[in-house]
């Protein structure tokens, strides 16, 4: 497995596709499967560097490069050194990025599968330069590997429409848990059902912007808490804050997951205003963790939530009146948060996902 930060750890928390890993890969490994994840070594101190967790083997490579590049410059070096051991069945990559890094490894005769994970050239973050490089790797990803996967029926879709390349779908998943110690978020200076939530990286795409002006203008007495940083974009982080009163309260990132956990159990709805990408691994938590959620209405949102959630258009005052409308309808309130739990269970176990990635790869490298 290439592409990734690494393997999570007890110590060593990681978000995105790399949570993903922590679940399937020790699924595969009881499945029968040897499995190998190449770490980037400047995330693991030298004390976290265990040869094996949960069966798993881990390598470490050198990760220079800073953010921007240390993945690519890593995940070249991780292919390269698995192409001179010569001995894996198969090379599963994570991120379209990795496009270029497949296409060398399926030239030097290797097996190749990717998990594209989402369209990042359409990420605000990226300059110019930065999209077009994505958009190359993707054409890459899509030429050389033996298989793709995606992570939602419309990302599939998207890639046969755009690209003309079939590919399998296997969604992300969730666990379905509950509140354990409401405590734990009074710190932050709020009660049970008395917040509304936002639990994403502050970037433009996932519109925290707008939903603070929606929350600002539904004149609700609950109070908006932002649990997230700022990776890249300052300069909206700062808009944010300027747009922001005293009953908008950010947490910053938090790396405690119990308190995260506590934050979504106890707030009165869950406000996800992703815009980019398939099956989103935030809304999935969010509706595992039994929240109302109000969600942006894209195609990915809708297909993940189906009829468990409420959606808002782009528009500030279209949320604005929503607020406005689930806080005096609390039967609905309550509705939302038994199904969502039950969708979970029903479509996005990771057992589910698990066997479904046990299946392909048995698949894929059977045709070697």
């Amino acid at each position: 497995m290439l592409g990734l930060y690494g393997m999570p750890l007890p110590q060593l928390h990681f978000t995105g596709f790399e949570t993903a890993i922590g679940e399937i890969a020790p699924r595969l490994v009881a499945a029968g499967h040897e499995v190998t994840i190449y770490c980037r070594g400047s995330y693991y101190p030298q004390h976290l560097r265990v040869s094996e967790f949960k069966g798993v083997k881990l390598k470490y490579v050198p990760s220079p490069g800073g953010k921007s590049l240390s993945g690519l410059i890593a995940t070249l070096l991780a292919s390269l050194h698995a192409l001179t051991i010569g001995r894996y069945d198969l090379f599963f990559f994570v991120n379209v990025g990795m496009g270029h890094h497949a296409a060398l490894c399926r030239i030097m005769g290797a097996t190749v599968v990717m998990n594209v994970d989402g369209l990042d050239w359409k990420r605000a973050k990226w300059g110019p330069f930065g999209r077009l490089y994505f958009r190359t790797a993707a054409r890459s990803a899509i030429r050389f590997c033996n298989r793709l996967i995606t992570d939602a029926e419309a990302m599939r879709k998207f890639y046969l429409d755009e690209f003309k390349k079939e590919t399998t779908m296997i969604a992300y998943g969730a666990y379905v848990e509950s509140s354990e110690n409401p405590d734990r978020i009074r710190k932050y200076g709020v009660e049970p059902d008395d917040y509304y939530l936002i639990a994403s990286r502050l970037i433009p795409e996932n519109h925290a912007d707008l939903i603070v002006l929606a929350f600002l203008e539904s004149g609700t007495r609950k109070k908006l808490v932002i649990a997230g940083g700022a990776n890249y974009d300052s300069r909206f982080h700062r808009r944010l804050r300027e747009l922001a009163t005293g009953n908008v309260i950010f947490t910053g990132h938090i790396h405690d997951q119990s308190v995260i956990k506590e934050l979504h159990c106890n707030c009165f709805a869950y406000v996800h205003g992703h815009s980019v990408g398939g099956t989103n691994p935030s809304l999935l938590k969010a509706m595992g963790y039994g929240n109302c959620i109000l969600a942006l209405d894209t195609v990915f949102n809708r297909e993940v939530l189906e009829d468990t959630g409420l959606f808002f258009p782009k528009d500030e005052h279209a949320l604005a009146l929503l607020m406005r409308r689930v806080e005096g309808e609390p039967a609905l309130v309550a509705d939302l948060r038994k199904r969502a739990p039950a969708r979970v269970l029903k479509e996005y176990s990771w057992d589910k996902v698990g066997n479904q990635y046990d299946q392909l790869f048995r698949q894929v490298a059977g045709n070697k």
